[in-house]
């Protein structure tokens, strides 16, 4: 399942790449245009900014006692920039992924949210640290952007809230068993709605651990003052970054870049786009501008910094989150694992087949984005209307039997897709789907062994049967450590 969900973030991220090509390729014309030796110092600066920003991890939940690894929060860092870029809460989604993946290196609760909260302390702290500069800069050169303070003003109340969950767990416990009790019981009646609930305990058993985690943090203070110093080093390689790209185009008011990076950095978190795709760009050009910078350099700065600092990472992002979190391997797989991952691979790309078919149908407007995928899948020029419809559900129906691994699913897909290849063969225009069409037969056809389950009714209720107990466990077992009872 992990492979097969890995593959659909693939393709994701393929189409935001592709609805985003004029974009990047803005981006490349006008990167050839700046002053090479800034441009690849501004690289530079990027890269080391993740870097450091990965150690202030580390550090983080080396405060709270459990350190994750230097390289193992590199591949965090880049695969938060990824998975950030499609949730709608990016923050909190974020927070989500590093405490999930805490968890999976064996944090219990408190540390996990501990040095999760810490690290984004130790990020609004550098933020707020920049803001402070911008706000300076500023007021020096008589320019205060009264939207700017008022983010300012959020992001330092964001913090002292965070902090004085810390704060609470080790002066008032009981205060903080108390808020977390309600947390829990907000949340059952939100998960509620759909029939589910939280682990028995858990806003008790996460209370207790983060009165925990506050007790070593008050031991140790250096460990929280290290956190916040790379996060704040982080943030200065950052605005480096951009000071760098301004050189580049030959705009060298350093006050007016620092004032720019400082709104852009509360733009991020308060826009209402992924990553402040669109926000951050336009509110740097916005800074520049008022500061005299020509409205083509300013934009050329904006669109350069964007790329570098968004878009790249998103790729390297990308490339790694396979080795991140959830989607990490942790041991060999067995042969009946690999033949699990090779169905999902499988019915995945099937199923996506038949769900675009059907889209295709009704709601066309929305892949027009994506054609230079769509056409290598669209199945509209052998079968229209309802006909089309109808092989589109087969093929849905299909994946959801190779998925559960039944034989009698993989050769009825392999005789669809045989027949659908041979069929668009005699079309000149639509050669590319009968080749993807024998390549998806080629590789079923290469992992037949995958596919060894007879078609029964039986087997199908024992399957449902079967995952609705594995999901059952899995909210049983809760958290793996168990947290010690208070005193």
């Amino acid at each position: 399942m992990k492979k097969a969900l890995l593959l659909v973030l693939g393709i994701i991220a393929v189409c935001f790449l592709l609805a985003n090509i004029d974009y990047l390729a803005d981006f490349v014309n006008t990167l050839a245009t700046g002053a090479l030796i800034p441009i690849v110092v501004s690289i530079l600066l990027m890269l080391g900014r993740h870097f450091v920003q990965a150690a202030s991890y580390d550090a983080a939940f080396d405060a709270v006692g459990h350190r994750t690894g230097f390289w193992h929060n590199v591949v965090l860092i880049f695969s938060l920039v990824f998975i950030n870029t499609f949730c709608l809460f990016s923050g909190a989604t974020g927070v989500a992924f590093i405490i999930d993946d805490a968890h999976r290196r064996g944090c219990d609760a408190g540390q996990a949210t501990g040095g999760a909260i810490l690290s984004q302390i130790g990020y609004f702290a550098a933020v707020f640290v920049i803001s402070i500069i911008g706000f300076l800069t500023m007021l020096l050169s008589g320019r205060v952007n009264w939207l700017f303070i008022a983010g300012g003003l959020a992001l330092g109340a964001t913090m002292v809230a965070l902090s004085s969950l810390f704060f609470i767990g080790y002066r008032k416990p009981r205060v903080l068993y108390g808020i977390m009790l309600r947390i829990e019981t907000a949340l059952n009646k939100v998960l509620g709605v759909i029939r589910k609930s939280m682990s028995a305990g858990w806003g008790r058993k996460t209370a207790h651990s983060f009165i925990n985690t506050s007790h070593i943090l008050a031991k140790n203070p250096k460990g929280t003052l290290i956190t916040v110093a790379y996060a704040s080093f982080s943030a200065i390689l950052n605005m480096s970054c951009l000071v760098a790209i301004g050189y580049a185009f030959g705009f060298e008011h350093v006050g007016a870049l620092i004032a720019a990076f400082a709104v852009s950095a509360i733009s991020v978190i308060l826009s209402p786009t992924p990553q402040g795709v669109g926000v951050v760009e336009a509110s740097i050009a916005a800074i520049l501008t008022a500061y005299g910078c020509s409205l083509a350099t300013a934009t050329a700065i904006a669109l350069v910094y964007r790329g570098i600092m968004f878009w790249i990472p998103f790729c390297i992002g990308a490339a790694l989150l396979s080795q991140s979190g959830f989607f990490a391997s942790k041991k060999t797989a067995t042969q009946l694992q690999k033949h699990k991952d090779i169905a999902w691979i499988s019915g995945t790309l099937v199923l996506i087949i038949g769900l675009v078919n059907v889209g295709l149908v009704f709601v066309p407007g929305v892949f027009t984005p994506f054609t230079m995928l769509t056409e290598w899948i669209n199945i509209g020029a052998l079968f229209v209307g309802v006909p089309l419809i109808i092989s589109s559900v087969m093929l849905i129906v299909c994946a959801i039997g190779l998925i559960l691994r039944f034989r009698t699913a993989w050769a009825l897909t392999i005789t669809l897709l045989v027949l659908i290849a041979g069929s668009e063969f005699l079309f000149e225009g639509t050669i590319r789907v009968g080749a993807a069409s024998l390549l998806l037969v080629v590789w079923l056809f290469a992992k037949r062994d995958a596919f060894d389950r007879p078609f029964s009714i039986k087997d199908m209720e024992r399957h449902a049967e079967e995952l609705k107990e594995e999901w059952g466990h899995r909210k049983q077992r809760g958290w793996k450590r168990k947290p010690k009872e208070p005193r």
